[in-house]
């Protein structure tokens, strides 16, 4: 998926490119903070969803919305402006939504679940899917697995973590869940166990005399791609990982490459 972001203000577009990173970090981001930079780069590459400013200098988001359009019919349209007078035009073009700033998390979330015509279930595969980047979710077949329960979540999340590297229960214990009892890490490994089950995905786990872990080769996990450096997915990283869980301190290690 190829993600065109156009505003005029460089922190703005800072800020906006890195929320939409951490909603699709999978996309492929191209970002300009002017329209003759933008517009040279349409030829460059298929433009799925657009996410455009309304004041862009002496253009107007929607004069550049009709280039993309005309170049890409089946790009989505997303304006993002502090005017709301020009709704009524965005919307007869054909917009999929228009966002008045500050654009938050939460309004690029509504615009992507409002999109005409990008699947993002397509962008994410068949199957099992695990994202880190951004809030720590797993899909099935698109969508979301929301069977989960908080810890089984968690304890998940942080096996992904180690990529691979097998766990001491005691560490898991001592980690994530405050030196907890084993029995609550006999009920949390159940649970997890139940949901991966269910969607016939139980084999990624390496289950042990006390330890558990990842089977890497079994999982497909944009932290995993950055780690492999896979074509693409070393763009994909922008500071923010699995931001739900404090134990989570990887920006060290992959800056530097290692492996946690």
């Amino acid at each position: 998926m190829r993600i065109l972001v156009v505003e005029d203000e460089p922190v703005l577009l800072r800020q906006l490119t890195r929320r939409i990173s951490e909603a699709l970090p999978e996309a492929e981001i191209v970002a300009f903070d002017n329209v003759d930079d933008a517009l040279a780069a349409l030829p460059s590459g298929v433009i799925d969803i657009a996410f455009l400013d309304i004041a862009i200098g002496s253009v107007t988001g929607i004069d550049l919305a009709r280039c993309v359009k005309t170049a890409y019919p089946a790009c989505d349209i997303v304006f993002t402006t502090g005017y709301s007078e020009y709704a009524h035009k965005a919307f007869e073009l054909g917009a999929s939504d228009y966002l008045l700033k500050p654009v938050t998390a939460e309004k690029i979330e509504h615009a992507l679940s409002q999109l005409r015509h990008t699947s993002l279930k397509e962008n994410l595969g068949k199957g099992l899917f695990i994202r880190c980047f951004g809030n720590f979710e797993v899909y099935y077949d698109g969508e979301p697995v929301v069977s989960f329960t908080k810890r089984s979540k968690e304890l998940l999340a942080y096996l992904i973590n180690k990529a691979g590297v097998l766990c001491p229960v005691a560490e898991i214990c001592n980690a994530i869940f405050r030196d907890s009892s084993d029995s609550y890490i006999r009920v949390v490994k159940k649970d997890l166990i139940k949901t991966l089950s269910d969607m016939g995905e139980e084999s990624i786990l390496i289950k042990g005399w006390g330890v558990l872990g990842i089977d890497r080769k079994k999982v497909r996990c944009d932290y995993f791609d950055y780690l492999d450096g896979k074509p693409g997915a070393l763009n994909l990283y922008h500071g923010v990982y699995m931001s739900q869980y404090d134990w989570a301190q990887v920006h060290n290690l992959l800056k530097t490459g290692k492996k946690g």
